[in-house]
């Protein structure tokens, strides 16, 4: 399978971090039905496409070797039993992963929705500027319908509030496609 650009980076952000006691979570999970490496930490669940796959089997997909094939510059892997990297193989952990696609379904079947684009490094910076701490914390965002702004309030320090305005032309997602 080829690799998404930069997943030995990406996906260790949101992979649950191996100090974590959900040791299922510490590796993404390759679908073969769907052709979409699945990444999560319980708090958030990424969909990663991936190309040149049809030979590749469903399971685990260990981050040493995703980050073994970004440092040394190898764009693809090969997932039948164990994971080969070039000459190097990695063994993939017998352990069952979450069904993700629970939620997946969930979020993509919602009869009602407002669909808004705004640029996350916005985010990210107001909560922490809202926050006491200073850095990112929790946030809740009152979002009143598309193309309108955003509030922002603090977890931490609630009567801290900002305004995120929404970035122009967001996508429409076409549920076939997903």
């Amino acid at each position: 399978m080829k690799l998404p650009i930069n997943a030995n980076k990406t996906l260790k952000k949101i992979c649950e971090k191996k100090t974590s006691l959900r040791h299922y979570l510490h590796n993404p999970y390759f679908d073969s039905e769907t052709k979409k490496l699945h990444a999560t930490n319980g708090h958030v669940v990424a969909y990663l496409p991936v190309e040149d796959c049809d030979n590749d089997s469903s399971g685990i997909i260990p981050l040493d070797a995703i980050d073994f094939a970004g440092k040394n510059k190898i764009e693809s892997l090969s997932a039948n039993g164990s994971i080969e990297v070039e000459n190097n193989s990695f063994s993939r952990p017998d352990i069952k992963y979450p069904d993700t696609n629970i939620v997946y379904k969930e979020a993509i079947e919602r009869k009602e929705t407002t669909v808004i684009s705004f640029n996350p490094q916005y985010l990210l910076d107001l909560s922490a500027i809202l926050s006491k701490t200073g850095k990112p914390d929790s946030v809740t965002l009152e979002i009143s319908g598309p193309d309108q702004s955003i509030l922002v309030i603090s977890n931490n320090n609630p009567t801290a509030h900002g305004v995120l305005m929404p970035v122009r032309n967001p996508t429409i997602r076409d549920n076939d496609k997903l």
